[in-house]
């Protein structure tokens, strides 16, 4: 029962991570930090749409400096998340193997 509801949650999840909004919506500091995200997850779909959004932005409001900084927190957040996602199936997988041991 655990394990369907932590696949349940999971899909739950990334059932709401599928869902885009327009990059045109994003201030630039979401931008950047998506872009973060983005790249930290391997999303390579995506970038080449970030950086056209970035070219027809031209100027940021924000410096390129503080830009980079939202890119490396993307990174990190995402990284973070994986390594969140990888520990429960890990946790989960390992508490199947003791209980069919267990016989439960």
């Amino acid at each position: 029962m655990k394990r369907f509801f932590l696949i349940g949650s999971l899909v739950a999840v990334l059932a709401g991570c599928a869902q885009e909004k327009p990059l045109s919506s994003y201030d630039d500091t979401g931008l950047c930090t998506l872009k973060g995200q983005a790249m930290g997850y391997g999303n390579t779909d995506i970038i080449p749409k970030i950086q056209a959004e970035f070219s027809r932005r031209g100027k940021l409001s924000i410096s390129q400096a503080d830009c980079d900084t939202y890119v490396q927190t993307g990174q990190q957040d995402a990284r973070v998340k994986m390594k969140t996602s990888d520990s429960i199936i890990q946790q989960s997988n390992q508490t199947m193997t003791i209980n069919a041991i267990k016989g439960y």
